[in-house]
């Protein structure tokens, strides 16, 4: 049931992202680049790229397994290098991993430089954070931001120093980030066991990895982050006043909530099915009063956030 539920997932995510990109990876290449532009999230072909170097990674870890069954330690562990190298990339072209690059070029320039010269580093930092506000909570990164910033207008190094380091800490989650934290543990692992000769042991815990790679595979683009990137629109069109746009996305949304129950298990169906008439009810709601509904609307992006979040909690 698990094979076949990737199986459906993966063909959905590759479905979308098929029209925004051309090129074409062999099966052994590892020495792939990914080229993310600071202070935006990811685009489609960027997210089909993650995608497909995940999947990369599965036929690896799939491979090691196999040469572990046959009692070939050796090149399974040549396989589980490969998938880690691939796993690096992928954490190379996280939003969160460029804003902590930024942060820490900003600490490093703080040990030899005037705390007023460093407040320029921090612009990048804050259009960063704006770049992925909706699908990341940012608001503790931007408080200690803020107070970074205020304490560099102060001459306190100390203080911005610490700061700075606090912000960088803040930024601990993406949908990416769990799942991807968990294979790389879980391949680190079956290394140690492959080399104390615990070839059993090592391919269970592979088994266990490929579940966080399969999720990695679909989370960079997947309909549930459609469905929430798709709300967040609503919510910043409905703020301008672009009321006919914000129910255009409002629709999308509802179709990515339905392609995500699809393959969802049963408590994240009924969850999905939930949002979708709260959906149905905010559209008939704002076709037949002139209220305001940006509030209604944040909150859906917010419960959205959170049915999704839990999917990948098990990861930690």
């Amino acid at each position: 049931m698990k094979k076949r539920f990737f199986v459906v997932f993966l063909a959905v995510t590759m479905l979308l992202g098929a029209g925004f990109s051309q090129w074409v990876l062999g099966d052994e290449t590892i020495k792939e680049e990914v080229s993310v532009s600071p202070g935006k999230p990811l685009s489609f072909p960027q997210q089909e790229r993650i995608a497909t170097l995940a999947v990369k990674a599965l036929k690896h870890i799939a491979k090691a397994r196999g040469f572990i069954h046959t009692h070939n330690f050796a090149d399974a562990r040549g396989e589980l290098a490969k998938s880690q190298k691939l796993m690096e990339i992928i954490r190379a072209s996280l939003p969160t991993t460029r804003i902590k690059d930024h942060i820490w070029v900003a600490k490093k320039h703080l040990s030899y430089e005037d705390s007023e010269e460093v407040i320029p580093d921090l612009v990048p930092i804050y259009a960063s954070l704006d770049g992925i506000q909706s699908f990341v909570t940012v608001d503790k990164t931007r408080k200690h931001l803020d107070e970074a910033k205020k304490a560099l207008k102060a001459g306190d190094k100390k203080k911005g120093t610490e700061a700075l380091a606090l912000a960088g800490e803040s930024l601990v989650y993406v949908e990416i980030d769990l799942p991807l934290r968990y294979t790389e543990r879980k391949v680190a692992k079956a290394l140690h066991l492959l080399a104390d000769g615990k070839g059993k042991e090592a391919d269970q815990v592979l088994k266990e990895a490929e579940d966080g790679v399969q999720v990695i595979s679909i989370s960079s683009y997947g309909p549930m982050v459609l469905a929430q990137e798709s709300l967040w629109q609503a919510t910043k069109d409905y703020a301008k006043g672009r009321y006919e746009a914000a129910k255009r996305s409002l629709a999308d949304a509802k179709v990515f909530l339905k392609m995500a129950a699809v393959q969802a298990d049963e408590k994240t169906q009924d969850a999905l099915s939930k949002l979708n008439r709260q959906i149905d009810g905010l559209e008939k709601k704002m076709a037949e009063s002139g209220t305001d509904f940006s509030k209604e609307i944040k909150s859906l992006w917010n419960k959205t956030k959170d049915v999704y979040h839990e999917t990948v909690e098990k990861f930690k």
